[in-house]
């Protein structure tokens, strides 16, 4: 549906392109400015600013509505006190003081883009009412937007950090538990490596997908920069750009998809061990 949406968009404003376009090639032949807008344009415009602004909202309640719903998840399965792998204490409170600040850290980043779009289009719209164009982002925007990224790499390497620190806790206590001969119902060294071969292998596609956003926003950006050199507009992305993105689309996909089934196979063979010992009931049947 968002592809649609684009698509859409991007063939409306190819439409205001070419009028543009048209115009200006008239004024020219007659000796006139028309840098200014037609009606029918400024509806366009005005029509798929209200479109954008419904849709942004509608996304964000649907968010919402699920951050809700997963709080309240996160409460029941606490309040049923279930079988937490046998976590101290200590390592349930850092995974919940986790969990809590990933939730704030995205609700800080929602409400940070909202008051850029705000701003965003606060400034359209004083451009309009100027008569200029106001396409391209002020160095104040990029340089909040920059300190943005900043902000969310290093909340995800403190969130790493946090979790490296309880995986390493998790296999102290193992060892502590065999070195003492009683049966701690943790995971199995071999199950303990490939978690850690999964999640190594996440953050290396991670950091893969990071380096291949940084160079289609860097070939985007040289793209404008020429377009700008030569004297045309240059917001449409063009059909190589587009199928770049939908590969990277598709293989984030395919990666999270072969991610999942692999932890679900470690959950499986784990909750088969536990049902094994008698103390626990069998959750897969």
């Amino acid at each position: 549906m968002r592809l649609e949406e684009k698509a859409a968009a991007a063939a409306l404003l190819a439409e205001e392109n070419r009028e543009r376009r048209h115009r200006l090639t008239m004024a020219r032949a007659h000796g006139r400015d028309a840098k200014t807008l037609t009606p029918e344009q400024l509806e366009s415009r005005a029509a798929l600013k209200e479109r954008k602004a419904r849709e942004k909202a509608e996304m964000e309640a649907r968010m919402a509505a699920e951050n809700a719903e997963m709080r309240r998840r996160i409460e029941i399965q606490h309040a049923r006190g279930r079988d937490a792998k046998e976590l101290t204490p200590e390592i349930e409170e850092a995974r919940t003081q986790v969990r809590r600040k990933s939730l704030m850290d995205k609700e800080a980043m929602e409400r940070r883009l909202r008051e850029e779009n705000a701003e965003q289009k606060r400034r359209i719209a004083a451009a309009m009412s100027r008569g200029r164009d106001a396409k391209e982002l002020t160095p104040q925007e990029e340089a909040a937007r920059a300190d943005i990224r900043r902000r969310s790499l290093a909340d995800k390497a403190a969130t790493e950090e946090a979790l490296a620190a309880e995986n390493a806790e998790m296999r102290r206590r193992i060892e502590l538990a065999q070195s003492r001969g009683r049966d701690a119902k943790e995971l199995t060294p071999e199950m303990e490596r490939g978690r850690a071969a999964v999640a190594r292998r996440s953050r290396e596609e991670k950091a893969a997908a990071a380096a291949r956003l940084a160079e289609e926003n860097e070939a985007m950006r040289l793209r404008i920069a020429a377009s700008m050199a030569r004297g045309r507009d240059a917001k449409s992305l063009d059909d190589k750009t587009r199928a770049a993105r939908q590969e990277v689309a598709e293989r984030r996909r395919r990666e999270k998809a072969e991610a999942e089934a692999q932890l679900k196979k470690e959950n499986a063979r784990l909750a088969a061990r536990l049902a094994g010992t008698g103390m626990f009931p069998d959750t897969r049947f």
